[in-house]
């Protein structure tokens, strides 16, 4: 369901506007948890669960798009890092509520959540880069200026954006005119969507968001809070589940508190120098535990204290550098990166490999856990962190403190102004 709602996102993104498909993506999750709470057998449990997949397909693709869009450059990373506040917040909060309350009572505390988030998104306006999308210029303006204030730096982005929109309308209109001589409608639709996935405006931060979205899940962003404790018994040597509580805990708050930290770090520092420092940080912390459970296995290393000490220390270490940067970056980056034309499209053929990725990581675990052990599987991750992080490395420009604008128009390998569409102005058919 949740792929289901990744293919439905964006048409009604498009079609209805960011704030309403946003509105709709909570109905889902709502009446999810009322049918959980009034569930009384195995098949209305899953019925719960497929409307919250439902819901978190719709909502994937569209969160990262809205909060990018409402948000001033200079604050854009801080507000997309407040997704893995939400993340890190909602696993420990789910974990005290689970052991101290009865599952009713937990459901009826997590609806509350959706019901308070439809009070605010009804007081929301609509995305002032969708409206541009649609040729409502005044309406944006109202927008925008709600949202950012109408100072000299907001209204230059906001005319900037409006200009480009005109001339890719313009250069879009010329195109479509043009291909209707010679092509049928169907073949011109087959034409158009293959033009889209040629750009490189559109297929490279499809490349790089991909990549996060594999980087996040495969780094453990679920199977972490999933697998926690077979995970630790295994590193920390321990037998029984009771024997891992504290560090559980300890690696759940890590977890919210890094998300809190990240905020600040992705106010002052550039998003590549997070991004990198954190990955090979983790790449480094994953591989150190593999190492470590292999020299202990192997009776290389025996000193008592030194077993015990080290494994939890690199756990601290892995979650540091996982959840201060590779975990809130995930958002910042997928909200940040597709232009205007096809934000819609790029985030949900991005966010469509999020459910399969938590999908495979999450059912293939317990196999590889049981299999070539925690310390094996740590190797395999660390191998498939490395060489996504290679691939975005190689593609991501620097995004901090730029509009989205400026960013598509790095990714179109333009620093200034387009020239092909300022020519299409001065085209006296096109303006006829």
């Amino acid at each position: 369901m949740g792929i289901v709602g990744n293919f439905i996102s964006p048409v009604l993104m498009s079609r209805f506007g960011r704030q309403k498909a946003n509105l709709i993506s909570i109905l889902p999750a709502l009446l999810g948890w009322i049918v959980f709470v009034l569930a009384n057998s195995v098949p209305m449990f899953l019925v719960a669960r497929l409307l919250h997949g439902l819901a978190l397909g719709l909502r994937t693709p569209l969160a990262a798009i809205l909060v990018a869009e409402y948000t001033d450059p200079k604050y854009r990373g801080a507000f997309l890092g407040t997704f893995a506040i939400s993340l890190g917040l909602g696993i420990f909060l789910s974990h005290i509520w689970g052991a101290h309350l009865t599952w009713k009572v937990t459901a009826m505390v997590c609806a509350m959540f959706p019901v308070i988030a439809l009070g605010i998104i009804s007081l929301s306006p609509e995305s002032p880069s969708w409206l541009v999308s649609k040729g409502k210029y005044d309406e944006a303006k109202k927008a925008f200026k709600w949202l950012r204030g109408d100072g000299v730096e907001q209204q230059a982005e906001l005319d900037a954006m409006i200009e480009a929109q005109k001339k890719e309308k313009i250069t879009s209109e010329r195109e479509k005119r043009e291909e209707k001589k010679f092509l049928k409608k169907f073949v011109d639709s087959i034409k158009e969507v293959m033009k889209i996935f040629k750009k490189k405006e559109f297929f490279k931060p499809s490349i790089i968001a991909i990549s996060m979205l594999i980087v996040f899940e495969f780094g453990g962003a679920h199977m972490v809070p999933a697998y926690g404790n077979d995970i630790l018994k295994a590193v920390l040597n321990k037998k029984d589940a009771s024997d891992v509580v504290w560090q559980f805990t300890v690696i759940d708050l890590l977890r919210t508190v890094c998300a809190f930290f990240a905020i600040f770090l992705l106010k002052f520092f550039k998003r590549r120098t997070i991004l990198f420092t954190s990955g090979v940080m983790t790449v480094l912390s994953l591989t150190s535990i593999s190492v470590f459970v292999y020299l202990r296995q192997s009776s290389i290393v025996t000193n008592s204290w030194f077993l015990d000490a080290v494994p939890m220390t690199l756990m601290v270490l892995y979650t540091l550098s996982f959840c201060l940067g590779l975990v809130p970056l995930t958002w910042v980056i997928c909200g940040e990166i597709f232009p205007l034309a096809y934000r819609s499209l790029g985030s949900t053929l991005s966010t469509s490999f999020l459910t399969p990725s938590f999908v495979v990581s999450m059912k293939t675990a317990p196999h590889l856990y049981s299999s070539i052990g925690v310390q094996g599987a740590f190797l395999v991750y660390s191998a498939l962190l490395t060489v996504c992080l290679a691939i975005i490395y190689a593609l991501l420009p620097e995004t901090k403190d730029r509009t989205l604008q400026d960013i598509e128009n790095s990714f179109k390998g333009k620093n200034g102004k387009d020239i092909e569409s300022e020519v299409a102005l001065m085209d006296k058919d096109v303006v006829k």
